[in-house]
């Protein structure tokens, strides 16, 4: 799709991305001198670049797509080329024309058109809700504490940012869905909502059609997986920078009162719990 033809101390060499390993990548560069991960090498071909990297194309496709990359680095392009390699040949074809014509000026808008593109094949949205909790890392006192809703709430832009960096732009986690009923999931987005003046979790699904009975709790339980095992062990690991120290997120507890409900489970779990409080 686009070829990145790599310099430094004297050797080129040349990768083609998206990349099949990154391993390779790293150890040929380790040759060059060059002891930098994608995200830290730019794409600029400058006097002072280390490395200086071109891109360049055989394809008319390819080389309206290499406009887009100007200051970037060789991280993005390596996503945004597997984001396309992984769209729906449904769009696909759209999406290339619409980058051959120059309708796009950045990654992010491709990235947006992808997303708003699938979306666009669907008919049902289904919404799943699940507890979060938090802990702040205390370095004073060498410890963590849990924090309260409060709390959770007046960071949500940071969780938010924290989270949707480490999903990765153009990452469809559908992709990983292969229960009963994937082939109806276009879309699976995580992410949070307040209701009640409470901070959860979600994930918005966008279908083809709306799920059986069989189908849900098989997409219910693959999002418990996701949150326990898959994408929210990852994240919770992962520090969210904040005044009162570094906040972790979890979507995910071992405790009884644990669920993932949908839209109308939901509703009347916030309905018992509000009729309780006026008690």
């Amino acid at each position: 799709m686009i070829k990145a033809i790599i310099t430094a101390e004297g050797q080129t060499k040349e990768f083609e991305f998206p990349l099949n390993r990154e391993t390779e990548y790293f150890s040929q560069l380790k040759e060059m001198g060059v002891l930098m991960p994608l995200w830290a090498v730019k794409v600029s071909n400058a006097e002072h670049a280390f490395p200086k990297v071109t891109l360049t194309s055989d394809s008319d496709f390819g080389a309206h797509l290499v406009k887009l990359f100007d200051g970037c680095t060789l991280g993005e392009v390596n996503d945004m080329t597997e984001a396309i390699l992984k769209t729906r040949e449904d769009i696909r074809t759209e999406l290339e024309q619409d980058i051959i014509h120059d309708q796009y000026i950045s990654p992010e808008e491709v990235y947006d058109s992808i997303h708003e593109m699938t979306y666009s094949l669907g008919s049902v949205t289904e919404t799943y809700y699940f507890p979060l909790s938090g802990e702040i890392y205390d370095p004073e006192y060498d410890g963590a504490f849990e924090i309260d809703n409060y709390t959770m709430l007046g960071n949500l832009g940071l969780i938010s940012e924290r989270l949707a960096c480490y999903i990765g732009r153009g990452e469809n986690m559908a992709s990983y869905f292969d229960g009963a009923g994937h082939e109806k999931v276009l879309l699976a987005d995580w992410g949070f909502a307040e209701l009640n003046g409470v901070l959860y979790g979600k994930v918005d699904a966008r279908l083809t059609e709306p799920f059986i009975r069989e189908e849900k709790e098989a997409f219910r339980d693959w999002i418990r997986g996701q949150n326990s095992d898959g994408l929210g062990e990852g994240f919770e690991q992962r520090e969210i920078r904040t005044e009162d120290g570094d906040l972790y997120v979890s979507f995910w507890h071992s405790g009884n009162d644990y669920f993932v409900y949908d839209q109308n489970e939901m509703s009347a779990y916030l309905n018992q719990n509000m009729s309780l409080g006026g008690m």
